[in-house]
């Protein structure tokens, strides 16, 4: 059987915006790149809160400049190395105060005897939702464009790249084996990365390694089958060596995925798909034999194990754009997989605008202001434990497809048809349509022997008006809407009855040549109780504290103008109003305005 190298490994972006060429390619060179970017804002506080607050001070006006530059080398045709200086100014600052300089991004990469790919220093990895995964954000369903700058801001500055993948700091490798007969391709991936730097105390350095081999064969029988089948790991642990710490924990992740075309036919192809594995978790406690040559002691703090799975059928009808699919998902109750379930909200941080309010000071809850635009509550880094959610944006499944005690159904369904004589359909051209269902229960009771029932509704459409409707100008229009309900019978003190639903809608139209005129509105509500319980180390229940209740809706408002100098600059002003309600504490009610001017260049 004849086989070959492969090079599966695409380029990897320059500072996070635009293509490197392959060091495959391009001849040795220097080359500058990256990102300028200046906003200047003003938000003012009001609402009844005010009424009795005479602390806080209802008006802000911050800005900031920053510029990225990265200077990439490629020494020779296979060896390719970056390095990114960040340059920052708050607005106020004069004679240098308030600029600072520092390095934001690191990374080398190359071929060797073109046969293997490599990377060390700054990667972005995802495995699996089960693996090594980042879930999608809270509060997002389908963006108005309005609000996509200050999301740009947000996702530069934590690394998210819109494949879910982790941005991690450390190596890899890829290569793969191409196949004249049978299998048709075989494609690995190793690599290891350091999630937390020692203290030289009490915390020790936690590292993550693993990797996926990956096999596709070529198409066999009458059907023109093909199956694709993969093996993945992700291995965090804790080195007990470094510093002085005599606790640490292990979580492995391991899993198989497959998919197998069991009918491929001119314009549709119908597929198995699924992905089964296990997880497990120890903490524990060395202790140091005190006698000379005597053997040390170990104390398990935490052992815990479970599994999951999900396996179900999809079709994907190529030539009118349809793709659809149902699946059966299983995920135990102690699944834990720190790597796929490290959420991008934290809710534990500050808020950059109007913290504490009202007459008690007490901190604002975050809230579609908050999560729309501020990228101090948001975070690329793997959490130490299990981390806290809000109901009210995402209680079905708070960590993704990974979150545990789960059983039931998704439905998911997608239509994007080309229009006639294109391939690709962009900007105002865009007609997309996606469905998401998801019918869950729990599979052990928290709390009580009852369980818990989840139903999750989402529907997305993003319609180009100009293509139905002859109008003198590009229209389109974003709509976007998902519906949430948590219920659990039983007694009083047991009841669960939870709903949350949340609406956007955007319009965008070029009024003239790159002059763009933006709208957009969000909207939540919620009502009900659940109990959301507090977690101890990793998963484990430890208590419930009082029923969470909620019966309060937000609004977000925006408009504004955007000319598009090129592609990737462009400068924006915008009005945003944010107003929150709640029904039974109507004194507490508050709103925001902001006004923003916002110029972003990518070069």
């Amino acid at each position: 059987m004849a086989s070959a190298f492969l090079l599966p490994l695409a380029p990897s972006a320059l500072a996070q915006q635009g293509g490197a060429p392959d060091p495959q390619e391009d001849g040795p060179g220097l080359r500058f790149n990256g990102l300028g970017r200046s906003i200047i804002q003003q938000s003012d506080l009001g609402g009844t809160i005010t009424d009795t607050d005479t602390s806080t001070v209802e008006t802000l006006a911050d800005g900031n400049f920053v510029l990225d530059l990265a200077v990439n080398a490629q020494p020779n045709r296979s060896t390719e190395v970056q390095g990114t200086i960040r340059l920052r100014n708050e607005f106020g600052g004069f004679f240098g105060a308030g600029a600072t300089v520092e390095i934001r991004e690191l990374w080398a990469r190359g071929v060797i005897a073109d046969r293997v790919r490599y990377r060390v220093g700054d990667m972005n990895l995802a495995l699996t939702p089960y693996t090594l995964f980042l879930p999608d954000e809270d509060g997002v369903i389908n963006e108005p464009e309005v609000f996509e700058p200050q999301r740009e801001i947000i996702d530069y500055e934590e690394f998210y790249t819109g494949n879910n993948e982790r941005r991690l700091q450390g190596g890899t490798v890829d290569f793969g084996l191409a196949f004249a007969q049978g299998i048709e391709e075989v494609d690995t991936r190793l690599f290891i990365a350091r999630l937390r730097a020692t203290d030289f105390a009490a915390t020790p350095t936690r590292l993550i390694g693993g990797g996926r081999l990956g096999a596709t064969s070529a198409a066999f029988g009458p059907l023109a089958s093909r199956a694709k089948v993969g093996g993945n790991l992700s291995y965090v642990w804790d080195d007990l060596e470094s510093g002085n710490a005599n606790a640490g924990i292990r979580n492995s992740v391991f899993s198989f995925d497959g998919d197998l075309t069991l009918v491929r036919r001119p314009g549709y192809s119908v597929h198995v798909v699924g992905e089964a594995g296990g997880s497990y978790v120890d903490r524990r406690r060395f202790f140091e034999s005190p006698n000379a040559g005597g053997t040390d002691s170990t104390q398990t703090l935490l052992d815990e194990s479970d599994s999951f799975f999900e396996v179900g059928l999809a079709a994907d009808f190529g030539a009118r754009g349809l793709d659809v699919s149902a699946m059966f998902v299983d995920v135990g109750p102690d699944f834990y997989s720190t790597a796929a379930q490290s959420k991008r909200v934290d809710y534990t941080e500050d808020r950059a605008s109007f913290d504490r309010v009202g007459r008690d000071r007490e901190q604002r809850r975050i809230s579609l202001f908050d999560l729309t635009r501020d990228p101090g509550i948001y975070t690329f880094r793997v959490a130490n434990a299990l981390m806290g959610y809000d109901p009210r944006y995402s209680n079905v499944q708070p960590y993704g497809k990974a979150t545990p005690n789960r059983r039931g159904f998704r439905f998911n369904a997608a239509y994007a048809p080309t229009a006639p004589g294109e391939d690709v359909n962009t900007g105002f051209d865009d007609f997309e349509l996606g469905l998401d269902v998801a019918l869950l229960r729990e599979i052990r009771g928290q709390g009580t022997e009852l369980l818990k029932d989840f139903v999750l509704i989402r529907g997305t459409a993003e319609l180009p008006l100009s293509r139905f409707v002859p109008l003198p100008l590009p229209v389109g229009v974003t709509l976007g809407a998902q519906f949430e309900d948590t219920s659990r019978g039983g007694d009083e003190i047991e009841q669960v009855d939870l709903t949350s639903t949340l609406i956007e809608a955007g319009l965008s139209a070029e009024v003239y040549d790159r002059l763009d005129l933006l709208f957009g509105t969000k909207y939540r509500t919620s009502s009900g109780r659940d109990y959301v319980p507090l977690i101890e180390n990793f998963n484990d229940v430890r208590d419930f504290p009082a029923p969470f209740v909620t019966d309060d809706h937000e609004t977000l408002l925006g408009g504004g103008i955007r000319y598009r100098f090129k592609d990737d600059v462009y400068l924006t002003v915008q009005y945003q109003s944010f107003s929150y309600g709640k029904d039974a504490e109507p004194e507490n009610d508050y709103r925001i305005g902001q006004v923003f001017a916002l110029y972003s260049m990518t070069f």
